[in-house]
């Protein structure tokens, strides 16, 4: 569902919007009236507050990607869902209201990601140069992780950090 459609069914109240990002990302900017539902909780069984009224779901997460696998869980027990297209990447982009929580300054799972892999690859180089080569496994290692996560499209240090608590 493309982003101009989700508002248009807001709007006319026909829809429940379900939120699977972090916390983080959550308190960072969602569209009104959703519900956050991370991930992780509905891996563990948990289930939207709306799937038993029978209200059409659209389920959202930053690019898209968790959103479909949030979708493939809920059809595995029987509940339909559509995903918006590019996830509130798309819903910034096209200028959507979005409502932001107060609690303090948040830094998004990709940027904690970008922070970790940068942080590692200068230890590893610095290791390296001064102390041995064999170091230089490290940023060989993260430079892999991301050609898979670039590859797949899903990052296994994002699905880390994802469940730390400071992203709860």
């Amino acid at each position: 569902m493309k982003a101009t459609t989700l508002k248009e069914k807001i709007q006319a109240g026909g829809v429940h919007v379900i939120d699977v990002r972090t916390g983080a990302e959550w308190r960072g900017g969602h569209i009104v009236g959703a519900e956050f539902l991370p991930l992780d909780a509905l891996e563990q069984g948990q289930m939207p507050s709306v799937a038993s009224a029978g209200k059409d779901l659209v389920i959202v997460c930053q690019s898209g990607v968790r959103a479909a696998k949030a979708q493939a869980m809920l059809r595995g027990r029987g509940v339909e869902a559509a995903v918006l297209e590019g996830g509130m990447n798309a819903w910034a982009e096209a200028g959507m209201p979005q409502q932001r929580e107060s609690g303090g300054h948040t830094v998004s799972v990709m940027r904690q990601v970008q922070l970790c892999i940068g942080s590692l690859n200068l230890i590893g180089l610095a290791l390296g140069i001064w102390v041995a080569p064999l170091w230089l496994m490290i940023p060989a290692f993260t430079s892999m992780g991301l050609m898979v996560a670039g590859a797949t499209g899903t990052c296994g240090l994002a699905l880390v950090l994802a469940r730390m608590p400071w992203n709860k």
